[in-house]
C-alpha cells in the first residue's frame, strides 16, 4: 500500500502536523568537522552546569533492569508529594514533561476545543493540543485572553526567559474557573526569588503545574518529569500514561534526587547559573550584542541571522540554540554553563567576529 493510498486511514489533521525543531547537536552534523558531542560545548541544552549529582548517578548505575519498574513509582510520587506539601493523588509521572503536555492533551481537550498557547514558546503546546484536533491559538501576551478549555504558560518562557509573577497567574485562574491553566516550570529551579505555585493549588482547581527533574539534574537522556494538580486531573492524566512510560532507572534517579546530597548539588548550581548568566549577559552587551533579562538558566540574544551565527560557532565546537522555531530566525539562546566556559564562548564570539564571521545584528 503506497503512501498516497493511505492517506485516508489517517486522521486529517494529523496528515497536516510537522514536527517540532529543538536543540542540541547530532554526531551527523559534527562529523564533517572531526568532532563528535562529546568533544564540544553545548550552549543549546538549558540544563544544570554541574551535570547530575553523583547519588542520582549511583542510583541509575544500581538500578535492576529486569524487573518491571512499578514498584518505584508510589514511593516516588510520594516523595514529591511530601516535597510540594500536596498529597500523592495529586501527582502524576511522566517520560519528561513534555510526554506529561501530551497526556494533558489527551485527558483534557476534545476536537474543536479552543487552546491559547503564550508565545513565542515551547513548540509542542501546540503540536500536542493539534494533534487531538484542538484549534490553536498563539497570543504573546496574558492579557485580553480569549475564552479556551486549556491555557499553556511556560514560567520561566523558553526561549525568552521570562518569568510571570504569582498575582499574574492567580488573575488568569480566576477569570476562567472552568480552563485548565498548564504551568511548565520546568526552568523554575534557576529562577532567582521562585515563589511557591504549587501553594495555589488548594484554591484552584483548575492549575496544572509541570516540572522537570532532567533539567535540574542534567539528565535529559533519562526522561523524568512530573504534575502536580488536583486528585481527579491527576488521575485523568495517569489514566491515559502507557503502562511503564518512565523506566526503572529513572524512578531510581527521581527517588535518588530527592535526597540532601542531590539537594544541595543543585543549590549550588543556582549560584553558578546566577553568575554565568551575568557574565554572558555583560560579554555579549559589550560585544554590542542585545541580551534580554532573563529569569532562567538561558539568555536569549539577537544575533541578526541565527542560523549563520549558530554555523560560524559550530566548526570551533560552539553550539548555541538558533531560535528560527520559535519563529525568531534573528536570535539564539544561550545556556548559563559554567562561567570559565561561558568566557570560552564569549572569546570565540569577539575572534569570530573581529574577522568578520559572524553576521551583523540589529536590536530588539
Amino acid at each position: 500500500m503506497t503512501a498516497t493510498r493511505s492517506q485516508h486511514l489517517i486522521r486529517s489533521h494529523i496528515l497536516e502536523l510537522r514536527r517540532v525543531e529543538h536543540g542540541s547537536v547530532s554526531a551527523a552534523e559534527l562529523a564533517p568537522f572531526g568532532r563528535t558531542p562529546a568533544d564540544v560545548l553545548d550552549f543549546s541544552v538549558n540544563i544544570n552546569p554541574l551535570g547530575p549529582a553523583l547519588t542520582v548517578l549511583h542510583a541509575i548505575q544500581e538500578t535492576d533492569w529486569i524487573r518491571y519498574p512499578g514498584d518505584d513509582e508510589a514511593p516516588l510520587r510520594k516523595g514529591l508529594a511530601d516535597r510540594n506539601g500536596v498529597t500523592s493523588d495529586q501527582v502524576a509521572l511522566g517520560n519528561g514533561s513534555a510526554e506529561l503536555l501530551w497526556l494533558i492533551a489527551l485527558a483534557i481537550l476534545q476536537p474543536r476545543d479552543h487552546v491559547v498557547v503564550v508565545s513565542p514558546t515551547f513548540g509542542e503546546y501546540a503540536r500536542a493540543a493539534r494533534t487531538v484536533g484542538a484549534e490553536v491559538r498563539e497570543l504573546q501576551t496574558l492579557r485580553n485572553l480569549p475564552p479556551g478549555r486549556v491555557l499553556f504558560v511556560c514560567n520561566p518562557n523558553n526561549p525568552t526567559g521570562f518569568v510571570y509573577g504569582q498575582a499574574e497567574i492567580e488573575q488568569v485562574l480566576n477569570e476562567q474557573p472552568d480552563r485548565l491553566v498548564v504551568v511548565d516550570e520546568a526552568y523554575a529551579a534557576f529562577a532567582p526569588e521562585r515563589w511557591h505555585s504549587e501553594r495555589l493549588l488548594g484554591a484552584h482547581d483548575n492549575l496544572v503545574i509541570l516540572r522537570s527533574l532532567t533539567k535540574e539534574h542534567a539528565l535529559p537522556g533519562v526522561r523524568l518529569g512530573y504534575l502536580l494538580a488536583g486528585p481527579e486531573v491527576a488521575c485523568a492524566v495517569e489514566s491515559v500514561r502507557p503502562p511503564w512510560s518512565v523506566n526503572a532507572g529513572a524512578l531510581r534517579a527521581g527517588l535518588a534526587a530527592l535526597g540532601t546530597e542531590a539537594e544541595t548539588h543543585v543549590e549550588r548550581a543556582r549560584g553558578i547559573v546566577a553568575t554565568s548568566r551575568q557574565v554572558l549577559t555583560r560579554g555579549l552587551n559589550q560585544l554590542g550584542y542585545v541580551v534580554r533579562p532573563s529569569a532562567a538558566n538561558f539568555v536569549l540574544v539577537e544575533v541578526g541571522d541565527a542560523a549563520k551565527f549558530r554555523s560560524a560557532l559550530l566548526p570551533h565546537g560552539f553550539i548555541v540554540r538558533d531560535c528560527m522555531s520559535f519563529g525568531l530566525p534573528s536570535h539564539v539562546r544561550v545556556a548559563s554553563r559554567l562561567p570559565d566556559e561561558c568566557e570560552a564562548l564569549l572569546d570565540m564570539v569577539r575572534r569570530l567576529k573581529d574577522g568578520g564571521h559572524l553576521p551583523a545584528h540589529g536590536t530588539i
